[in-house]
Protein backbone atom coordinates (compact mmCIF):
# COMPACT_ATOMS: atom_id res chain seq x y z
CA UNK A 1 0.00 0.00 0.00
CA UNK A 2 1.51 3.18 -1.31
CA UNK A 3 1.41 6.57 1.18
CA UNK A 4 -0.30 8.90 -0.83
CA UNK A 5 0.52 13.07 0.51
CA UNK A 6 -2.36 14.97 0.13
CA UNK A 7 -1.70 18.37 -1.43
CA UNK A 8 -0.41 21.06 0.31
CA UNK A 9 -3.08 22.96 1.79
CA UNK A 10 -5.61 20.42 1.50
CA UNK A 11 -5.19 19.58 5.64
CA UNK A 12 -6.10 21.50 8.71
CA UNK A 13 -3.85 20.75 11.75
CA UNK A 14 -6.04 18.90 14.35
CA UNK A 15 -4.40 21.36 17.51
CA UNK A 16 -1.15 23.46 17.99
CA UNK A 17 1.04 19.66 18.26
CA UNK A 18 0.38 18.61 14.89
CA UNK A 19 3.21 17.55 12.59
CA UNK A 20 1.03 18.35 9.24
CA UNK A 21 3.51 20.85 8.33
CA UNK A 22 6.51 18.70 8.60
CA UNK A 23 4.90 16.07 6.51
CA UNK A 24 6.19 18.61 3.59
CA UNK A 25 9.02 20.39 5.07
CA UNK A 26 12.29 20.61 2.62
CA UNK A 27 14.94 18.64 4.56
CA UNK A 28 12.51 16.29 7.17
CA UNK A 29 9.64 15.98 5.26
CA UNK A 30 10.87 12.49 3.68
CA UNK A 31 11.16 11.31 6.98
CA UNK A 32 8.03 11.82 8.06
CA UNK A 33 6.17 10.80 5.02
CA UNK A 34 8.71 7.12 5.07
CA UNK A 35 7.55 6.75 8.80
CA UNK A 36 4.03 5.81 7.81
CA UNK A 37 4.88 3.90 4.39
CA UNK A 38 6.74 1.41 6.86
CA UNK A 39 4.32 0.56 8.23
CA UNK A 40 1.74 0.37 5.57
CA UNK A 41 4.00 -1.79 4.00
CA UNK A 42 3.70 -3.74 7.32
CA UNK A 43 -0.52 -4.09 6.79
CA UNK A 44 -1.64 -7.76 4.86
CA UNK A 45 -3.41 -8.32 1.82
CA UNK A 46 -7.32 -8.11 2.19
CA UNK A 47 -9.21 -6.91 4.81
CA UNK A 48 -12.75 -5.05 4.30
CA UNK A 49 -12.72 -2.78 8.13
CA UNK A 50 -9.83 -0.49 9.35
CA UNK A 51 -9.74 1.99 12.39
CA UNK A 52 -7.45 4.43 12.58
CA UNK A 53 -6.39 5.58 15.97
CA UNK A 54 -5.26 9.28 15.90
CA UNK A 55 -6.43 10.58 12.50
CA UNK A 56 -5.39 14.10 13.54
CA UNK A 57 -5.47 16.38 10.24
CA UNK A 58 -6.54 13.08 7.97
CA UNK A 59 -3.04 12.95 6.42
CA UNK A 60 -3.74 9.03 5.62
CA UNK A 61 -7.34 9.36 5.66
CA UNK A 62 -7.31 9.34 1.22
CA UNK A 63 -4.50 6.15 1.30
CA UNK A 64 -6.57 3.92 3.79
CA UNK A 65 -9.92 4.71 2.61
CA UNK A 66 -8.64 3.99 -0.78
CA UNK A 67 -7.87 0.23 -0.20
CA UNK A 68 -10.52 -0.54 2.39
CA UNK A 69 -14.64 -0.50 1.82
CA UNK A 70 -14.88 0.35 5.46
CA UNK A 71 -12.67 2.97 7.36
CA UNK A 72 -13.40 4.45 11.22
CA UNK A 73 -11.34 7.30 12.21
CA UNK A 74 -10.63 8.07 15.82
CA UNK A 75 -9.68 10.84 17.70
CA UNK A 76 -9.71 13.00 21.06
CA UNK A 77 -10.70 15.98 18.80
CA UNK A 78 -11.53 16.39 15.15
CA UNK A 79 -10.87 18.62 12.66
CA UNK A 80 -13.72 19.45 10.25
CA UNK A 81 -13.25 18.71 6.24
CA UNK A 82 -12.27 15.11 7.05
CA UNK A 83 -15.08 13.40 5.15
CA UNK A 84 -14.09 15.42 2.02
CA UNK A 85 -11.12 13.59 2.33
CA UNK A 86 -12.88 9.77 1.43
CA UNK A 87 -12.40 8.13 -1.40
CA UNK A 88 -15.37 6.67 -3.71
CA UNK A 89 -16.69 3.95 -2.42
CA UNK A 90 -15.61 3.61 0.50
CA UNK A 91 -18.23 3.79 3.34
CA UNK A 92 -16.49 6.13 5.87
CA UNK A 93 -17.26 7.42 9.93
CA UNK A 94 -14.92 9.33 12.18
CA UNK A 95 -15.86 9.52 16.02
CA UNK A 96 -14.52 10.98 18.94
CA UNK A 97 -13.05 8.62 20.79
CA UNK A 98 -10.76 7.44 24.03
CA UNK A 99 -8.60 4.16 23.28
CA UNK A 100 -9.05 3.81 27.48
CA UNK A 101 -12.34 4.12 27.59
CA UNK A 102 -14.85 1.12 27.42
CA UNK A 103 -17.42 1.15 25.10
CA UNK A 104 -15.86 4.02 22.87
CA UNK A 105 -14.73 1.16 19.94
CA UNK A 106 -16.53 -1.71 19.26
CA UNK A 107 -15.45 -5.18 20.41
CA UNK A 108 -13.87 -8.01 17.56
CA UNK A 109 -14.77 -5.69 14.92
CA UNK A 110 -11.38 -4.12 12.67
CA UNK A 111 -9.45 -6.56 10.20
CA UNK A 112 -6.77 -3.70 10.92
CA UNK A 113 -5.65 -0.58 13.00
CA UNK A 114 -3.36 1.43 12.90
CA UNK A 115 -1.79 3.55 14.87
CA UNK A 116 0.97 6.11 14.32
CA UNK A 117 2.45 8.08 16.78
CA UNK A 118 -0.12 7.95 19.64
CA UNK A 119 1.11 4.94 21.80
CA UNK A 120 3.77 6.75 23.69
CA UNK A 121 1.44 9.47 24.50
CA UNK A 122 -0.79 7.57 26.95
CA UNK A 123 0.76 6.31 30.36
CA UNK A 124 -0.63 3.32 30.49
CA UNK A 125 0.22 1.23 28.06
CA UNK A 126 -1.00 -2.00 29.26
CA UNK A 127 -4.56 -0.51 28.99
CA UNK A 128 -3.93 1.42 25.55
CA UNK A 129 -3.19 -2.29 24.03
CA UNK A 130 -5.89 -4.59 25.25
CA UNK A 131 -8.28 -2.23 23.80
CA UNK A 132 -6.20 -2.23 20.66
CA UNK A 133 -6.63 -5.91 21.11
CA UNK A 134 -10.47 -6.39 21.83
CA UNK A 135 -11.70 -3.98 19.10
CA UNK A 136 -9.66 -6.41 16.48
CA UNK A 137 -11.06 -9.39 15.01
CA UNK A 138 -9.12 -13.08 15.57
CA UNK A 139 -6.56 -12.73 12.77
CA UNK A 140 -6.59 -9.14 12.70
CA UNK A 141 -3.70 -6.89 12.05
CA UNK A 142 -2.52 -4.19 14.38
CA UNK A 143 0.38 -1.82 12.92
CA UNK A 144 1.81 0.54 15.43
CA UNK A 145 4.47 3.01 14.86
CA UNK A 146 6.33 5.27 17.24
CA UNK A 147 9.15 7.37 18.09
CA UNK A 148 12.20 6.45 20.23
CA UNK A 149 11.86 7.92 24.01
CA UNK A 150 15.53 9.26 24.55
CA UNK A 151 17.82 12.14 24.88
CA UNK A 152 18.73 11.93 21.55
CA UNK A 153 15.26 11.67 20.18
CA UNK A 154 14.54 14.81 22.32
CA UNK A 155 17.42 17.01 21.10
CA UNK A 156 16.09 15.85 17.48
CA UNK A 157 12.87 17.04 18.64
CA UNK A 158 14.42 20.47 19.69
CA UNK A 159 16.01 21.27 17.14
CA UNK A 160 12.47 20.76 14.41
CA UNK A 161 10.68 23.53 17.34
CA UNK A 162 9.00 20.74 20.21
CA UNK A 163 11.28 21.99 22.80
CA UNK A 164 9.07 20.32 24.97
CA UNK A 165 8.23 16.84 23.33
CA UNK A 166 9.08 15.04 26.70
CA UNK A 167 5.95 16.24 28.85
CA UNK A 168 4.39 14.18 25.84
CA UNK A 169 6.79 11.49 25.03
CA UNK A 170 5.32 9.61 28.70
CA UNK A 171 5.69 5.98 27.10
CA UNK A 172 8.77 4.29 26.00
CA UNK A 173 9.17 2.22 23.31
CA UNK A 174 10.18 -1.16 25.42
CA UNK A 175 6.51 -0.18 27.87
CA UNK A 176 4.75 -0.29 24.23
CA UNK A 177 6.03 -3.45 23.15
CA UNK A 178 5.73 -5.34 26.38
CA UNK A 179 2.30 -4.40 26.79
CA UNK A 180 1.29 -4.97 23.24
CA UNK A 181 3.19 -8.76 23.81
CA UNK A 182 0.84 -8.91 27.25
CA UNK A 183 -2.40 -9.54 24.69
CA UNK A 184 -1.03 -9.96 20.94
CA UNK A 185 1.77 -11.75 18.88
CA UNK A 186 4.15 -10.11 17.24
CA UNK A 187 4.61 -10.81 13.56
CA UNK A 188 7.32 -8.31 11.76
CA UNK A 189 8.65 -4.99 12.73
CA UNK A 190 10.56 -1.71 10.49
CA UNK A 191 12.88 0.63 12.25
CA UNK A 192 14.64 3.43 10.47
CA UNK A 193 17.13 3.78 10.51
CA UNK A 194 17.24 0.01 9.02
CA UNK A 195 17.41 -2.69 11.48
CA UNK A 196 18.33 -0.63 13.85
CA UNK A 197 17.70 -2.50 17.34
CA UNK A 198 14.57 -1.26 19.38
CA UNK A 199 17.31 1.01 21.42
CA UNK A 200 18.54 2.93 18.70
CA UNK A 201 15.82 3.09 16.15
CA UNK A 202 14.50 6.82 15.54
CA UNK A 203 11.09 5.29 15.40
CA UNK A 204 9.70 2.25 14.24
CA UNK A 205 7.01 0.39 13.12
CA UNK A 206 5.32 -2.81 14.36
CA UNK A 207 2.97 -5.44 12.80
CA UNK A 208 0.79 -7.24 15.61
CA UNK A 209 -1.86 -10.14 15.25
CA UNK A 210 -4.20 -11.33 17.56
CA UNK A 211 -4.87 -15.19 18.23
CA UNK A 212 -8.18 -15.31 19.95
CA UNK A 213 -11.21 -13.46 21.27
CA UNK A 214 -10.83 -10.82 23.66
CA UNK A 215 -13.79 -9.47 25.51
Amino acid sequence: MRFDLPPRGTLTPNDAQDPLPYYYHRWVGWLYRHRLQMGLDLLPAGGHRVLEIGVGSGILVPTLTKHYREYTGTDLTLVPGLEALVAPGCRAEFRRADLLCDGDLPANHFDAIVCFSVLEHIPDAAGAARMLARTLVPGGTLIAGYPMVSPLMSRAFAALGFADIDDHHVSAPAQIVGALRGCLTPVRRAAFPPAAPLRAALYQCSAWTKTAVVE
